[in-house]
């Protein structure tokens, strides 16, 4: 059983959560003024290209415009990039991964200029001069270049080294789509063997067996190894579900998001480590209580309510047992219902503060429970399970961990089914950093309700670039099963 916060008050929208939670920590551009920069640059290309086509190169216009293309480029690299880069994705134009929704249609003959010439992505490294800058901009403006062969070669002979050019933007999915295939069989490998160590785990401990957690620790640092190559391989872990054995992948889903979190807050690998194994043993205690009180559907009675909470002591007095070098998993087993306010179980003798490990599994406790069908009721729908924890923050949860998960997991997670507004169903494929209202959603349903053979991947953050706002939106987040899909892993 996981405790959340009653829904007393009214929840925060959308739009409400994506301001609360800011820019994501990982996110290229998350302070202001790195944002700022990164448009400035735009602006500054736009700027120099138009100025080379009205006059010639001495003109004092043409001479400042590249004077500050040169300076946007130096003032990027002040903030800390050794290189950048600008990419036309669909007729939208981004900066790195983040959309310049404004500029896709100010700039509009940037934009077209670059594609006519077979170029979609452009990277300015350091040593970008204004010398550079100037052969950049006339490069957009020479009629005689068509291909991108004759925009490197008009590049390599002006001997302007600083500046590459692809033909394919790096936002193209399709281009990572074998390595990230890859990532996800391996991620799921791993969490079939977790299930089935955490089966082991729980049989030996209500034996009353000590259980040798070596094989959980390897698997912790397994699932670590692809976190760091693919993030969303893991985190799309968490969407897998199974009300059969609710309790093994339940553990399991909750140490991916507990490391997901934790990385991105910026722990380290040891401490990733620890708060993993933290959140797999966590709910241990449970092997003690009967389990016709964990299952039951009505509301508890005052005795079995007692019996339900002393799992936490009683997860603890396991871990103690065992031994454990690391003692971060007892800890957590103790903590992770005192809640951020101390109004929780176990009742503090004294004031404290629970450990960041214990605040994390807390919240990725909830969310997890919240937001998986259970015998005895429905799940809650993504944004809605975020938005209690939202509205739990500074009572049940911290509120700068939970800004975190928020940021993380955008307001429509990886996994959820959303409707579009042009009457067709999806599921959340990817979350853009950079507008946490607008993922990648992968459409599996049409508007006229035909299941699609292949999904097709779509940018929410997308310009029509003759209304110049944004093609599509989402309408709704609806449950999996409204939708009739039983598994929104395999569209992962």
């Amino acid at each position: 059983m996981t405790d959340t916060p009653a829904n007393e008050d009214r929840l925060e929208s959308p739009e409400e959560m994506a301001s609360f939670a800011g820019p994501a920590s990982r996110a290229p551009f998350s302070s202001a003024k790195r944002l700022a920069a990164a448009r400035a640059l735009a602006r500054a290309l736009a700027v120099a290209q138009n100025n080379d086509s009205l006059y010639p190169p001495t003109h004092p216009l043409v001479e400042q415009s590249t004077r500050e293309l040169a300076e946007a480029a130096s003032a990027l690299a002040e903030n800390g990039f050794e290189e950048i880069t600008l990419n036309v994705y669909k007729a939208t134009l981004f900066i790195e991964n983040q959309v310049l929704p404004e500029e896709s249609v100010t700039y509009r003959k940037l934009i077209e200029d670059l594609l006519a010439r077979g170029i979609s992505a452009v990277t300015i490294s350091l040593g970008f001069s204004q010398a550079h800058a100037a052969t950049l901009a006339s490069l957009l403006n020479e009629d005689s270049i068509t291909t991108i062969e004759d925009a490197r070669a008009y590049l390599s002979h002006a001997g302007v080294t600083s500046v590459s050019l692809a033909e394919t933007s790096d936002l193209d999915d399709e281009l990572r789509a074998a390595e990230e295939a890859e990532n996800k069989a391996r991620g799921r490998e791993v969490y079939d063997q977790g299930v089935e160590l955490m089966r082991d785990v729980e049989t030996q401990a209500k034996l009353g067996k000590v259980f040798e957690v070596d094989a959980l620790q390897k698997m912790v640092s397994g699932l670590l190894d692809t976190l760091f190559k693919d993030p969303a391989a893991i985190l799309g872990l968490a969407a897998i579900k199974s009300h059969d054995d609710y309790t093994l992948n339940h553990s399991l889903n909750v140490c991916i998001l507990s490391l997901s979190l934790g990385a991105s807050i910026g722990l380290d690998a040891e401490s990733l480590k620890s708060l993993g194994l933290s959140a797999l043993l966590y709910d241990l205690g449970k092997v003690r209580i009967p389990e016709d009180i964990l299952n039951k559907e009505g509301p508890l009675s005052a005795d079995e309510w007692q019996i339900v909470k002393s799992h936490t002591t009683e997860g603890a007095d396991l871990l103690k047992r065992i031994q454990l070098v690391d003692q971060m998993p007892m800890v957590v087993a103790y903590e992770h219902h005192q809640r951020h306010d101390l109004q929780g179980y176990p009742r503090a003798d004294a004031p404290q503060e629970q450990h960041l490990f214990s605040k994390v599994v807390a919240l990725c406790d909830a969310y997890d429970a919240m937001t998986t069908r259970r015998p005895f009721r429905r799940e809650i729908r993504p944004d809605k399970a975020l938005a209690v924890l939202m509205q739990g923050r500074n009572k049940a949860y911290d509120p700068s961990v939970t800004k975190a998960l928020v940021a993380m997991l955008g307001i429509y997670p990886m996994g959820a089914v959303v409707t579009i507004n042009d009457g067709s169903t999806a599921i959340v494929f990817r979350v853009n950093k950079d507008d946490l209202l607008r993922p990648r959603v992968k459409r599996v349903i049409a508007a006229d309700g035909r299941w699609l053979e292949n999904p097709e991947i779509v940018d929410l953050r997308l310009i029509d670039p003759e209304t110049g706002t944004y093609d599509l939106s989402i309408t709704e987040c609806i449950p999996a099963s409204d939708a009739g899909i039983d598994d929104v892993w395999q569209y992962l």
